[in-house]
């Protein structure tokens, strides 16, 4: 299932690409892509359709987890993308388990990370467009959100999720206080679209799903 939407002023496509994978998000105007997904090659199929595959660049990775990293090999394989991902999530990528790559019967992709990122880095996506890079621990050690402050567009991987959920924080190097810490930065910035790592995007009332999600994580402590 291929699903186009658009933001502000930036063109995302949302590719579904099989019922466990999260969610991959291609920006055709910049050659990059936000997550892999499980499966490469189901994630270069689909965005073969928008897109000529040799003209990707780079994979942004919100985090480490199998679901959003497993397709990683065949892109780099494939296209030769480069792979950027926090730091801290960097030894995560390649463990079975910190990856939770045996909770999907797989294996941890084992690549070089070329862009290791850090809290209040901009990564340049091309014609003067950055995404802003807010490290937001709590799912993962090194889970980020990206932000592209021209569009209002934030890929919040699986910190937050549409109508305040949150990621889970009962896996290797889950912590809820930093999930808390983490979404009380959100809350301040002017979000208008919001790309989660898995379910729909959404564009209504974000910042009240923002402040919905930020309650229902200090619930959990």
């Amino acid at each position: 299932m291929f699903v186009c939407y658009f933001g502000a002023t930036m063109l995302v496509h949302l590719l579904r690409t099989s019922v466990y994978s999260g969610n991959v998000y291609l920006l055709p105007d910049f050659g990059v892509l936000v997550d892999a997904g499980i499966s490469g090659s189901e994630t270069i199929a689909a965005a073969s359709r928008f897109m000529d595959i040799e003209d990707l660049e780079l994979v942004v990775l919100t985090h480490a987890h199998f679901d959003h990293s497993g397709g990683i090999v065949d892109l780099v394989e494939r296209c030769g993308v480069r792979v950027a991902l926090h730091g801290d999530d960097v030894a995560l990528l390649s463990d079975d388990v910190g990856s939770v790559a045996v909770m999907f019967g797989g294996s941890a992709p084992d690549v070089f990370v070329d862009v290791v990122l850090s809290d209040g880095d901009l990564l340049p996506l091309g014609n003067g467009d950055v995404f802003e890079v807010i490290h937001t621990p709590g799912h993962t050690p090194g889970g980020v959100c990206l932000y592209h402050r021209e569009s209002g567009s934030l890929f919040s991987g699986d910190t937050i999720f549409g109508a305040g959920g949150v990621g889970r924080v009962d896996l290797l190097g889950g912590d809820v206080r930093a999930l808390v810490r983490s979404i009380e930065r959100l809350v301040d910035l002017n979000v208008e679209v919001l790309y989660p790592g898995h379910g729909e995007p959404s564009s209504v009332n974000v910042g009240w799903q923002i402040e919905r999600a930020l309650a229902f994580a200090r619930s959990m402590v």
